[in-house]
């Protein structure tokens, strides 16, 4: 019984450390938002199998898209899934906001403990709204993580 157990709990690990590999690390998307250019996340997320697909454009201004194990549609929406973990990172075109979409409760898990692990206040839900975390830590960026719906269910964001 033991041994199953034991087997059991590294499989668990082993999953949820391939979660968390295979979508951009929290560091990387900080040091992105950062940088606050095009040339810096191509640098960073191209290394890491993302590919470039463009400018996106919406209510709230225009993004750089980038994504892995995935396509987008012509309107910038998610399709054909790929083996893995699939996901999608924007930065908007002014610098001011990073997004971080994921399609499964496991690698959204994997970016908050990312997360918790570099220190930041995993502050509480918003008040009436149990789907937004809001963490801070001095001196850097916020990171907000959000529970959305389909086609985009799962968001980190980071901003001032």
């Amino acid at each position: 019984m033991k041994k199953i157990l034991l087997l059991l709990a590294i499989s668990l690990f082993t999953v949820g450390a391939h979660a968390q590999k295979d979508v951009v690390s929290v560091a990387d998307m900080i040091k992105i938002f950062q940088a606050k250019t095009l040339q810096m996340g191509k640098q960073v997320l191209e290394k890491q199998g993302y590919v470039y697909k463009g400018v996106s454009s919406d209510a709230y201004g225009k993004d750089y898209n980038w994504v892995k194990n995935m396509n987008l549609t012509s309107d910038f929406l998610p399709t054909a899934m790929g083996r893995g973990n699939s996901s999608m990172v924007l930065l908007a075109q002014d610098g001011k906001t990073v997004y971080v979409y994921v399609f499964n409760r496991t690698a959204f898990a994997g970016l908050q403990s990312q997360v918790k692990a570099m220190g930041y206040d995993m502050g509480s839900a918003v008040k009436g709204d149990k789907s937004t975390l809001i963490c801070t830590k001095d001196n850097q960026p916020t990171i907000s993580f959000l529970t959305l719906q389909q086609p985009l269910p799962y968001c980190l964001q980071i901003t001032e």
